[in-house]
């Protein structure tokens, strides 16, 4: 697929720029819902196999993810259904961990075609990138009983 790149002007570059994230965004999620997750439980997946062990827990995942418990709780819930995870339990917390099945899985991450599309750009260009896309999440990242409008 071939893009004519346009650069857009101090007047709708905000605007340009929002819909080629949203465009974005739309693609990264049709590449995420596979016949064996859909987007989410990919991404609890991930989160599960680089976190921590005393943030693996749903409230972890609640806290990374931006979703409320009960979104958390029913992800964990069929991740557990499926196999891909399993719940070992410490004093304090239940520690949840990819089980072997879980870790095959993951070595097959739909989220690596758009790290494939992303390696073509310079290192100048992936570090912008990287700074650009951290600041807007920052700035959108949702937040305990914020009213939406």
């Amino acid at each position: 697929m071939r893009l004519e790149i346009r650069l857009a002007t101090s007047n709708d570059a905000d605007l340009v720029i929002a819909a080629l994230v949203e465009q974005l965004a739309r693609q990264v999620q049709n590449i995420c819902f596979t016949k064996d997750l859909a987007p989410v439980q990919w991404s609890a997946l991930r989160y599960f196999a680089k976190a921590g062990p005393s943030a693996r827990t749903v409230s972890g995942l609640t806290a990374y993810s931006g979703v409320n418990q009960s979104s958390a709780t029913r992800t964990v819930q069929l991740l557990l259904k499926k196999e891909l995870v399993e719940v070992e339990k410490d004093r304090r917390f239940k520690i949840i961990s990819l089980t072997e099945k879980g870790r095959k899985l993951l070595a097959r991450d739909p989220l690596k075609q758009l790290a494939e599309a992303i390696r073509i750009l310079i290192p100048e260009d992936k570090a912008a990138l990287q700074v650009a896309l951290a600041t807007l999440l920052l700035q959108l990242y949702p937040r305990p009983f914020k009213d939406k409008p």
